[in-house]
């Protein structure tokens, strides 16, 4: 019985089934288009305490993150912050700390050994080209030069606009 059932079901299936002719086969094209793009986090450069009777200047390092699409040819640029000294320019930014009227200099530099100035301009700005899409740190290097008049117990501080151009 199980047996005519079962032989009934698939004639049932088979009759409902509707013949096949042919068949036809087409190709989905698939695109994107990865388009450049970066983000910037700026950090913070604490240089800590500073002695204006030193004969070294105060040295200390921070960093922007950065994130860019992998291959991505980037600038990073540091503006003059917002005590810059008269004379000023975004090529040879006079940076200074304020606290009050009281002034304190100090510059961010691209390498370690502190000879060339990080500025604002194509020229003075960090080359940095993206080598994945993970994020990086790209150190800025910090110095407040010697024999400042500086005010003892005051504190100073600024404010740097780090921007990426890419």
């Amino acid at each position: 019985m199980k047996k005519v059932i079962l032989a009934g079901l698939a004639l049932l299936v088979l009759a409902a089934a509707p013949a096949l002719a042919g068949s036809a086969t087409s190709t989905v094209t698939v695109t994107a288009t990865v388009l450049s793009n970066c983000t910037i986090s700026a950090g913070t450069v604490a240089f800590g305490n500073y002695d204006p009777t030193s004969a070294t200047p105060l040295d200390q390092t921070g960093s922007v993150n950065v994130q860019c699409t992998t291959g991505t040819v980037a600038t990073i640029a540091m503006g003059q912050g917002s005590n810059a000294a008269v004379g000023s320019t975004d090529a040879a930014p006079l940076r200074q700390m304020a606290s009050g009227a009281q002034r304190l200099r100090y510059d961010f530099y691209q390498n370690s050994s502190r000879t060339t100035v990080w500025g604002n301009t194509l020229l003075t700005s960090v080359a940095y080209t993206a080598l994945s899409s993970a994020s990086t740190a790209v150190t800025i290097y910090g110095r407040i030069p010697i024999n400042q008049n500086a005010t003892a117990g005051a504190g100073y501080s600024d404010s740097v606009t780090a921007t990426i151009n890419f």
